[in-house]
């Protein structure tokens, strides 16, 4: 199995708690840590690399950035979309939002060039055209108008929902929110460690539906399974 296609195999809930048991991220990052809607969960788990871009959404022209070469920063995504699927991760510089950066045109033409979704830290439009597209969308915001929209720049770290973000980085999103899967961890053995995690945890759930549940059960089963946690003994938060 293609190695991202295995990692929607699974939750984003257990890929952090997968990530967890590796050390290297503290407990308490590598995630949106902020409110961020995931407007179509039936669409599953988005997977993709992170092509980071920034816009203006409330600046009249005059005052908005020197708009960038559209045609650069298309061939900019078809080149980095070489390497798999694409998200794109965009900050809107206004907060609140004048408008919408993202709708069915953006939609369209960025699937065109590989992307199969957008985080935004900002607003969305056109959300039935959209799903109808099967393109992920995760935003802060919504909007009915496009406002100023302008795209002001690419390529540089941003930040979504209190996640910084970089170009390249390998992301997981699904109702819950975005991951980061740090590239230090081996996709296969990150795999492996959530499949050993929710088998593990299989195991508690089946005690609390016993005919002869009790208080010792509940006191035996987690530390059985905490025993045998994948890479050591786990001693965090379930």
């Amino acid at each position: 199995m293609d190695p991202l296609d295995a990692l929607a195999t699974l939750t984003v809930p257990t890929l952090a708690n997968a990530v967890e048991v590796f050390g290297v991220v503290p407990s308490n990052a590598g995630y949106n840590t902020q409110p961020l809607t995931c407007h179509f969960p039936s669409l599953g788990m988005c997977v993709g690399y992170a092509a980071t871009v920034t816009a203006t959404t409330d600046r009249a022209p005059g005052f908005a950035p020197e708009p960038i070469d559209e045609s650069a920063y298309w061939k900019w995504l078809q080149a980095l979309g070489a390497a798999g699927p694409l998200v794109v991760v965009l900050e809107d510089l206004d907060d609140p939002p004048g408008g919408a950066m993202w709708g069915e045109w953006n939609g369209h033409v960025h699937r065109a060039l590989g992307c199969v979704g957008t985080i935004t830290h900002g607003a969305v439009r056109d959300l039935d055209a959209l799903e109808r597209l099967r393109f992920h969308v995760f935003a802060t915001a919504v909007s009915v108008a496009h406002g100023y929209g302008a795209f002001a720049g690419y390529g540089e770290p941003v930040t979504v929902a209190g996640l910084q973000i970089a170009t390249g980085d390998l992301l997981v999103a699904d109702r819950h929110g975005v991951l980061r899967i740090p590239p230090e961890i081996p996709i296969a053995e990150l795999v492996d460690a959530g499949r050993e995690i929710d088998r593990l945890e299989s195991e508690i759930f089946a005690c609390t539906r016993t005919a002869d549940f009790n208080i010792d059960k509940l006191e035996q089963a987690p530390k059985s399974v905490l025993a045998r946690w994948p890479r050591g003994p786990h001693t965090g938060a379930r």
